[in-house]
């Protein structure tokens, strides 16, 4: 008896050292291909980083979302897509369906693992362009936007891709701040209706998660820490996380938007987001200050590390989902 008892318990040690290695392995699969899809916030309008020279020359790069998610992984294999547009308003039917599209590949190695919208739905709510590119007359046409955006992402939740994907922030606000005007902003009740049909979809498919912009917006506008990642972030501390324009957020913005992603992400990955990507807007600052003064005294000087992938950034015309 003694024997069969320490066979079992050998038994048991020998699959649980098979099976939790196979546990990490599939924790660091879902993190090993992100896409990044979405319009201007994520294209990163508006946010550099600057630095001075030791001969006081000053320089500047922008930094998108792809870019920021590649610098705050710890794991350098990460490979990270950015199939972004700041001109996503011209015709989000058309934008929604390709950036989709291209963001899925061609072949099942090509597929992303995991997939961050965070502002991809922006324009399938606003702006003044109808599903069929044509000018916008009524929230029912909202509505319309938002059903043929979510159909193009069947596909993804089909494979089973995790899905961070935002909801619909209320920018009235922004209007007059120079980049959105009255009529492309939804009244407070189309808003409170496409987000209810965003959080009903959501809620039929395991693979997507939601990041509550319209809650962060609001305790942003009402001067409230905003609380992700296990920490509380505020223009007091960080300064401004809004751009003068009052719609896009400044580069300690886009981490705090980054912080409730992983937040969301969390949520399909185990836990595995959080300990995976260093979130300190101080530390990430520092890294991308280093790559331009690396970047200025040559090629040579940079750092080896796998680059954001930018695919192909023309827009092919793809008729929109039915």
């Amino acid at each position: 008896m003694k024997h069969l008892r320490t066979t079992i318990l050998s038994s048991l040690a020998f699959a649980l050292c098979i099976a939790l290695p196979a546990f990490a392995r599939e924790e660091t699969k879902t993190l090993s291909r992100i896409a990044v899809i979405g319009a201007s916030m994520s294209d990163g309008f508006g946010v550099r980083v600057t630095t001075t020279l030791p001969d006081g020359k000053k320089i500047s790069e922008g930094v998108n979302l792809a870019e920021l998610v590649k610098v705050s992984c710890k794991d350098p294999a990460v490979v990270v897509s950015n199939y972004t547009s700041s001109m996503y308003f011209m015709n989000p039917a058309r934008t929604a369906q390709s950036s989709a599209t291209r963001a899925c590949g061609d072949n099942a190695q090509e597929m992303p693992t995991c997939v961050l919208a965070v502002d991809w739905l922006f324009w399938n709510g606003y702006g003044i362009s109808n599903v069929r590119g044509e000018k916008l007359s009524s929230d029912t046409e909202r509505m319309e936007l938002l059903d043929n955006a979510l159909a193009c992402l069947e596909p993804m939740c089909a494979a089973n891709i995790p899905i961070v994907l935002g909801d619909f922030p209320d920018m009235h606000s922004a209007i007059g701040g120079g980049m959105i005007s009255a009529p492309m902003v939804p009244s407070v009740e189309c808003l409170a209706a496409l987000n209810a049909r965003v959080a009903q979809w959501a809620l039929t498919k395991k693979n997507v998660c939601i990041v509550p912009l319209s809650k962060l917006t609001q305790d942003l506008l009402q001067k409230k820490p905003i609380h992700a990642a296990g920490r509380e972030w505020d223009a007091q501390t960080l300064g401004p996380l809004l751009q003068k324009d009052r719609l896009h957020p400044t580069f300690a913005g886009t981490v705090t938007v980054l912080a409730a992603t992983l937040d969301a992400l969390d949520t399909k990955t185990d836990n595995a987001a959080l300990k995976g990507f260093e979130i300190d807007p101080a530390v990430l600052r520092e890294r991308f200050v280093t790559q331009l003064k690396a970047s200025a005294e040559g090629p040579d000087q940079v750092a080896p590390a796998a680059p954001v992938t930018q695919p192909d950034s023309k827009i092919p015309a793809v008729a929109p989902a039915k």
